[in-house]
């Protein structure tokens, strides 16, 4: 498979993208969540949506992998605002989720791209629906996948899942850093697909060796809470909308999904046994068969 490579000026920073498919194909955007890279949409993903007869973008989000991070010295006060948060107080941060979605909409207007299928996971997810609400006119079709609305009243994470993304590496070591992301990634897992230790820090080598942000998690975080709940806002969407949730999710419980589904206007949700804050390669046909057949139920692929 072809992949075309480069950097877009959007929105007043750099954004790294991967472009695959035909050209003249439709336009499926994949948005990624908190402080992860491109490279955690797998690739046998992007491969089976793309014979699938779409043209795939995937890209790094502000702070993460080759795309534009900010000149932060000091992390910002993540538990004392995600405190401000849960007490129904304004959080403060450099930016919120509107400028994350101000920066795919201003890549798609630097690739020439009028309107495509936004597909979100997470933080990406909650970028989607803003996306949808707010530039209609620019998206087709939305799928929203372990996501939220981000309001207060929703269950936060596990508290165990909450510490261990918080919990820094024991040293600066490539080994501890190495151990200290399998251990994340083994709270987050799927119950019913999991991966072997092996293999998830294969994963998490590949994207420390790729570009390591320590700092992109803290600034996402900052972002996602100085938003605020949106699902007031997600009432303007009109487009089909398809959000996928798994029932074991540790740290946007199914909750988060079942409230942007009940937000959004004849959406359609779409509950995973087994299934927790990841993408395990067991899921991956399930997965793009959901969303490749959402978007081909209300548009037909040319």
């Amino acid at each position: 498979m072809e992949v075309r490579t480069g950097y877009a000026e959007a929105n007043n920073i750099s954004i790294y993208f991967e472009d695959m498919g035909e050209l003249h194909h439709p336009v499926i955007l994949l948005v990624c969540g908190m402080s992860v890279q491109l490279i955690h949409w797998p690739d046998d993903f992007c491969q089976r949506v793309v014979e699938s007869g779409y043209r795939v973008i995937r890209f790094d989000n502000r702070e993460t992998g080759l795309t534009t991070r900010s000149h932060v010295k000091a992390p910002p006060p993540v538990m004392q605002s995600f405190i401000r948060y849960r007490l129904g107080m304004e959080v403060h941060a450099e930016y919120n989720l509107d400028t994350l979605v101000l920066d795919a909409v201003s890549l798609l207007d630097a690739l020439d791209i009028q309107q495509a299928h936004w597909v979100g996971f997470s933080m990406g997810g909650m970028i989607a629906q803003l996306a949808a609400a707010h530039y209609q006119q620019r998206v087709l079709s939305l799928t929203s996948i372990m996501s939220s609305t981000n309001e207060r009243h929703l269950p936060g994470p596990r508290w165990d899942v909450l510490l261990a993304l918080l919990k820094p590496p024991k040293d600066k070591s490539e080994k501890a850093i190495v151990d200290a992301g399998v251990a994340v990634i083994n709270k987050l897992q799927s119950p019913k697909y999991r991966v072997h230790d092996d293999v998830l820090a294969f994963d998490v080598r590949r994207a420390i060796a790729r570009a390591r942000r320590p700092m992109a998690g803290p600034m996402h975080q900052m972002a996602i809470l100085s938003t605020g709940g949106f699902s007031k806002r997600l009432m303007q969407i009109k487009v089909p909308t398809l959000v996928i949730h798994g029932d074991s999710d540790p740290l946007v419980r199914l909750q988060g999904g079942k409230h942007s589904a009940k937000s959004i206007p004849n959406a359609l949700l779409e509950v995973i046994p087994g299934m927790g804050h990841d993408f395990p390669p067991g899921l991956v046909g399930r997965l793009t068969g959901l969303i490749t057949g959402h978007i081909s139920t209300n548009y037909a692929v040319t």
